[in-house]
């Protein structure tokens, strides 16, 4: 069961004395520390959880006259296999109610993302049926009759938004603090995160599990997102994966069939390490160079003189090895975060997706468009399909790009030439670069990985050789 609550970063909630019960849980449970919303405002994040996606929704607005949507989503893959879903909000007026707001307010309809996928044809066209949209109301007594996936929105005075942070803990207390318990005996898992932060902490907000199968009392400092949580409720019922969950992985700790396992971050400048690579080449300054500028700059808008095909490179040099700090060639890489941080200025957010691809080309700092031969040109110079896709449209927030293939492709020995940052669409993307002066806000790599024990690699070159001998045998036969 996933609790949404409202518009706080993780400092104002978990260990601030406002939120008791909240942090009991993150006592008893796990706590991410480094857990982050996709964007902003409310509407885009609820839909991002929900479908891996903003379903090109980046507002609160009334969205009835674009929906339902067709698209993938949680509700529709749960039912897909073979199990059940419903969403709980409190003071929605009736089951299957699709307004826009209702209670003066209370009810909000941009925190049900269930209800853009409503449709009285359900379950076809990832449609979800009016009967799972219900009031709190509806919420069983019985807890062993919930659905195998449920979401429970509390209102706007409930949930953080209008209220304070105590009234918000107060009603998880009284309302779900049974459930609570009931499931660390019953195989449950009670999840409650939040749509955002306050706008003024880069995006980071409180997200604790609690119940049964979590490593209680673990605080997980490694980098994740709304789409990770996602994901991590589709592989925990075995569902197929929608949007960029799909491109993701399960949050790694927080369960005690995890494996254990190491996080190294790389970041220029900190802790000893100078192997970051970044610039940007312009089809409008065919030669420039931008390898000591502060400011990356992705822009596709030909109407301006010298912008049009402006495209980014980054490269992280020397993070697989044998020395301090590096990781063992050969690791399985269980997730991998590269986060670049949106520069403050007016302009420096887009209103376009920017895509990451894995670049096959070798470039360096002073590389141009014309020596990468009329810029760098996707599917010829880098992978077919970009890694990652998403909207970096706020302010002094980070963009984070899941590079877990690409890292894994580099540990099984590939060669490591990095990402091409391109543009989709004619807007523009500016953020730090790994020569911007405070040194944190540089960009970052974070790898979570698994040294494969060596007990391991011999039974999987056994089992190898009795394939291949089994193969052998059935061919001469």
């Amino acid at each position: 069961m996933v609790v949404i609550e409202e518009n706080k970063a993780l400092t104002q909630v978990l260990g601030s004395g406002q939120a008791p019960y909240l942090d009991s849980l993150a006592a008893g449970g796990v706590s991410l520390t480094n857990m982050y919303g996709i964007t902003h405002p409310s509407q885009p994040n609820y839909l991002q959880l929900f479908s891996g996606s903003n379903q090109g929704v980046t507002n609160n607005n009334d969205t009835s006259s674009i929906t339902p949507f067709s698209t993938p989503n949680l509700g529709a893959a749960v039912f897909a296999a073979g199990k059940t879903f419903a969403g709980y909000s409190e003071n929605l007026p009736s089951v299957g109610y699709t307004g826009f707001d209702a209670s003066g307010g209370l009810y909000a309809r941009r925190h049900n993302p269930w209800v853009q996928w409503q449709s009285n044809d359900a379950p076809t066209n990832n449609h979800l049926s009016p009967l799972v949209n219900l009031p709190f109301t509806a919420f069983p007594s019985s807890f062993s009759s919930l659905p195998n996936v449920s979401f429970v929105v509390p209102n706007n005075a409930n949930n953080m938004h209008d209220g304070t942070i105590t009234a918000g803990d107060n009603w998880l207390q009284s309302n779900l603090s049974a459930y609570a318990t009931w499931a660390q005996n019953n195989n449950s898992l009670l999840i409650v995160t939040f749509d955002e932060d306050n706008s003024a902490s880069r995006n980071r907000i409180p997200t604790v599990l609690y119940g049964a199968n979590v490593n209680a009392g673990t605080q997980l400092d490694e980098t994740y997102t709304l789409h990770n949580l996602l994901r991590t409720i589709e592989d925990s019922v075995g569902t197929t994966h929608s949007g960029a969950a799909a491109d993701v992985r399960s949050i790694v700790g927080a369960f005690t069939t995890d494996p254990v396992f190491q996080t190294a971050e790389f970041q220029q400048g900190i802790n000893g390490y100078t192997g970051t690579t970044d610039t940007y080449i312009e089809q409008g300054n065919p030669n420039g160079t931008h390898a000591t500028d502060t400011t990356l700059v992705v822009d596709g808008d030909s109407s301006l003189p010298g912008v049009d095909g402006q495209q980014g490179l980054i490269r992280f040099d020397s993070i697989f090895g044998n020395g301090p700090g590096q990781i063992p060639l050969g690791a399985e890489i269980l997730s991998a975060k590269l986060s670049i941080l949106t520069g403050s200025t007016s302009g420096d957010e887009t209103a376009n997706n920017i895509s990451l691809y894995q670049m096959t080309t070798n470039w360096n700092g002073t590389s141009t468009w014309n020596s990468l031969v009329g810029g760098v040109n996707v599917g010829t110079d880098t992978l077919n399909s970009p890694e990652f896709t998403l909207l970096p449209n706020v302010l002094s927030d980070y963009a984070i790009f899941d590079v877990t293939d690409s890292i894994q492709s580099f540990s099984n020995g590939a060669s490591n030439f990095g990402w091409l940052l391109n543009y989709t669409g004619t807007d523009g993307w500016r953020s730090r670069s790994s020569e911007f002066s405070v040194l944190t806000d540089r960009p970052n790599l974070e790898i979570t990985y698994r040294v494969v024990p060596e007990a391991d690699s011999w039974i999987m070159v056994a089992a190898a050789v009795i394939i291949f001998a089994g193969l052998v045998k059935k061919r001469l036969a």
